[in-house]
């Protein structure tokens, strides 16, 4: 559930003036405390500024069933497509999770621990922090920022903050056991947690406290469910994706072979009357390999020590380690996509039927080979799972706090020194290595070598088998290590309450490694190409805040921050915000922020990777003509860093309503618009080539043929993005006297527009509502709590969106399944139940997906064998949590 602070305490927040001031020091005997929140520095006793700030809390977590942070942001409306889902195809950032809020992407969304950064996950494109590697027990809160922060926080706040804020105080023992399974009876998890505070900061001096979790979640694959499974989607009216590329062979001829011969090895064939054209042959269907949730093992501990001081100051520091396993399966690839991606399967002599140095799709078997049975060279398409596709990752986090916070003469001062690190070691099986495969597996004709058996790996050396499909290891180290200081205090007292001021600065220290397998960097792997980084840099930053009750119905605020990077420059950022409250019940509220993202340290320091994309060219093919080979062609690609690239730069204005209508009931509602320029993008391949003229410098053609050989598609600020939209949240307490109470909450985003641009000089197209992009997200909560029960029932909506791209592309499902181009809305609901009427012992039962809804029907991703966004949705169907605490005396 999000909670908007409830305007009951508000007319606090509202007028910012000295009565509600005084009415809240009627109901307590001394002042309550000021804090801190996310998007000022300024303590107040205020909760709400300016700007709209949504909180998730422990209890709300609690009743969401969530096991991961990831979880608990998943289904935030703010949140958008750019973000790192841990599900879905691996990629280079395998085993993490990083949330993209306004769809502004990861790397734009700057995630906090307690108010401070922590290290980045090694991989990916962009700079984001791992939510997997952080302790979902440990959490006393969450914050979320929805506008732009960059004049409090630095870079990478365009899209908003996200502050996870830990728990600092606890005092006793307790243990949590839980254990969770899906409605099909896989998926299984199982979580164990203990948590140990000592000493009562008030009485005792200090408090400390100690906590450990582990879990453990086993992998689920495609074909557990009936959408996907097996791979033969004529069900639903799209392609058989079996693969006849497995161990068939055919009569030596064309690209793809002729005749069909027979199996080799011991595979069973193919006998089903609804697939004539494939009985017979040996079959490979991959959703029996790919997995739609990874086998996963996360362990954290967390510890919080504040030891208090004369003078009222106190010493505070935190400390935390995590380590998250994962680890997933995958499809393999064939001889079909090994030959047209990398070219090294060719027919060099024109013997079979195709001109010298075509492109073939299969290996060749000589008459002289024991397995070959046909008396005469034949055509194998074969799959390369001698040795199956697996990746696994493992990440280790640490982070360590130490400082100090009091009064010093009129001040509140707090400073501290902070080191973050991040470990990841990605390890991949199931890829060749080329030459081990041109040169120990074939022969210099390009046949199958007499020695090597097919589709029995353990006939062949193991040594060849080990260096045909090697280990690879990619490894990251990345850290960010800080010292900070800042303070606040009320200058003088204006009409409508005292001028406050905030005053800090940072220093960090950014260092960034990531290092893959050199197999995958010098070209012995070309399918897939991956690159490093390795850079560091100091940041060093000041800020000032100031909060003026300028009337007792108007409250003015001004931030600015000047940063400066040892590797990139400097740059200046304001923030300013006003609330008028013309009402004890009723507040008008509105921002205006500058922000700028400093290029991360892969996007500066990564190096190039090479690799093949199929293109059509328009220049020549200018129509398509399925006879001329430039209107379909592999052309070989560079990708990565820019040394020269610039600091994306945004503006941002937000302007909103609060008000109470009636007592413990509140409502905001609040419209955003964000510009960001100099948008840092990789160019698309196709756009590129059909502005040739634009961009000569990244073309290269053949002097005499004029055909494509190589196209550059490095990082560069090509983009502009603007986005607006309105954000709704409500919060209500109804009484019901001897049947306890009822709560609502209720959060809900409409992205009105979204418009971006490929380049500066392109008009920006709008993509709201297009793929992935859905204009409306909501979550809606009902809680009710009596004596020891408590149960809440909340509802998740994403809306649908269409399956284009772009308003300029066409849908490729749009002539034979139409009903495919839209990807429809969903609605899903959690429910939780918990009771406390057992001596010490709390149980509670979760369950996610109530009806068990399938996620919509996404028939892109049918290609990955899916067939569902994990950006928003989840196919494990309903699923079963049950918990116990039990409070040691």
């Amino acid at each position: 559930m999000f909670e908007i602070r409830p305007i009951v305490r508000a007319v606090a927040l509202l007028c910012a003036g000295a009565a509600p001031l005084y009415a809240q020091a009627q109901e307590h005997s001394e002042p309550p405390p000021r804090v801190e929140i996310t998007g000022s520095r300024i303590k107040r006793v205020d909760a709400e500024t300016a700007s709209a700030v949504q909180v998730i809390t422990a209890e709300d977590i609690a009743r969401s069933g969530a096991t991961t942070v990831t979880d608990v942001l998943r289904n935030l409306p703010a949140g958008n497509t750019g973000g790192y889902v841990t599900e879905g195809t691996p990629s280079q950032a395998f085993g993490s999770a990083g949330v993209s809020l306004r769809g502004l992407g990861a790397g734009s969304t700057l995630t906090l621990i307690n108010g401070r950064r922590v290290a980045p996950f090694g991989f990916g494109s962009a700079s984001f922090v791992d939510t997997n590697a952080i302790p979902v027990n440990a959490i006393e809160r969450v914050e979320v920022l929805l506008d732009g922060a960059s004049a409090i926080y630095g870079a990478d706040a365009i899209g908003g903050v996200i502050n996870i804020i830990l728990r600092k105080n606890y005092e006793g023992l307790s243990a949590t056991v839980s254990g969770g399974t899906s409605a099909y009876h896989d998926g299984n998890m199982g979580n164990a947690s203990i948590t140990y505070g000592q000493g009562k900061l008030e009485q005792d001096g200090y408090n400390w406290l100690l906590s450990l979790s582990h879990s453990d979640i086993s992998p689920v694959l495609v074909n557990a469910r009936e959408r996907t499974k097996d791979g033969d989607f004529r069900r639903v009216g799209l392609a058989d994706r079996r693969s006849t590329f497995s161990s068939n062979a055919y009569t030596a001829s064309g690209t793809t072979g002729g005749t069909f011969l027979g199996i080799i090895g011991d595979c069973a064939p193919l006998n089903d009357p609804a697939s004539p054209t494939l009985n017979g042959r040996c079959i490979a269907d991959s959703t029996n390999s790919v997995t739609l949730q990874s086998k996963a093992q996360r362990d954290n501990v967390y510890s919080a020590l504040t030891y208090a001081l004369s003078g009222g100051w106190e010493l505070f520091g935190d400390a935390s380690l995590s380590r998250s396993r994962q680890a997933s399966t995958m499809y393999s690839y064939a001889t079909n996509a090994y030959g047209a991606y990398t070219n090294d399967l060719v027919d060099k002599y024109g013997l079979y039927g195709n001109a010298p140095g075509t492109t073939i799709s299969y290996l060749l078997l000589p008459a002289s080979h024991p397995q070959n049975r046909w008396g005469k060279t034949v055509a194998v398409r074969y799959l390369f799972n001698d040795i199956p596709t697996t990746i696994a990752s493992e990440s280790r986090n640490m982070r360590y706090t130490f400082g100090a916070r009091g009064t010093l003469g009129k001040w509140d001062v707090e400073a501290a020194g902070m080191f973050s690190r991040s470990l990841t070691d990605t390890r991949y099986r199931g890829y060749l290595q080329d030459s081990v495969l041109m040169n120990d597996v074939l022969d210099a004709d390009g046949l199958v070598r007499n020695s090597f058996t097919l589709s029995n790996p353990g006939a062949n050396d193991p040594a060849l088998m080990a260096r045909l499909y090697p280990q690879l290891n990619n490894r990251a180290d990345t850290s960010t290590s800080s010292i900070d200081l800042h303070g606040n205090r009320e200058l003088f007292t204006l009409p409508g309450g005292p001028l406050a001021i905030s005053l800090g600065a940072e220093f960090r220290r950014e260092k960034f490694d990531a290092v893959p397998d050199t197999l995958f960097t010098d070209g012995s792997i070309q399918l897939i190409g991956m690159t490093g980084s390795n850079g560091s840099r100091s940041v060093s930053a000041a800020y000032g805040e100031l909060n003026a009750p300028v009337l007792k119905t108007v409250e003015l605020s001004l931030a600015a921050r000047s940063d400066h990077y040892s590797d990139f420059g400097s740059a200046f950022t304001p923030k300013a915000g006003v609330k008028w409250s013309p009402l004890p019940q009723l507040a008008f509220r509105g921002t205006y922020a500058e922000g700028f993202r400093a290029p991360s340290l892969p996007e500066l320091h990564a190096g190039n990777t090479n690799g093949y994309i199929k293109v059509l060219d328009p220049k020549l093919c200018p129509v398509y003509d399925a006879a001329n080979a430039n209107c379909d062609i592999y052309v070989a690609y560079t990708t990565g860093a820019n040394p020269d690239i610039k600091a994306e730069k945004s503006k941002s204005f937000t302007v909103g309503v609060v008000v109470e209508p009636i007592p413990r009931w509140s409502l905001s509602v609040d419209v955003y618009n964000i510009k960001r320029r100099n948008e840092l993008s990789t160019i698309n391949a196709s756009y590129l080539l059909e502005n040739e003229a634009k961009f000569a410098d990244r073309i290269v053609r053949n002097p005499v043929s004029g055909k494509l050989d190589h196209i550059s598609l490095i990082t560069a600020n090509l983009s502009e993005t603007q986005t607006r939209g309105v954000d709704v949240d409500a919060r209500g307490v109804t009484p019901l006297g001897d049947w306890g109470r009822l709560t609502m909450t209720a959060s809900y985003n409409r992205m009105n527009s979204y418009k971006s641009s490929n380049t500066p000089d392109d008009p920006l197209a709008e993509y709201a509502g297009y793929y992935e992009l859905p204009k409306n997200r909501a979550r809606f909560g009902l809680a009710w709590d009596r004596g020891p029960w408590d149960a809440s029932v909340n509802w998740n909506y994403v809306g649908g969106y269409l399956l284009k791209t772009s308003p300029d592309s066409v849908c490729s499902f749009q002539a034979a399944t139409p009903w495919y181009c839209d990807v429809h809305s969903s609605l899903t609901a959690d429910a939780y139940v918990s009771y406390k009427g057992f001596r010490n012992l709390e149980l509670s039962l979760s369950v996610r997906n109530l009806a068990n809804k399938e996620a919509p029907f996404d028939a892109s991703k049918i290609a990955y064998l899916q067939g569902y966004s994990p950006t928003y949705h989840s196919q494990l169907g309903r699923y079963f949590q049950l918990s116990a605490t039990y409070k040691f005396k």
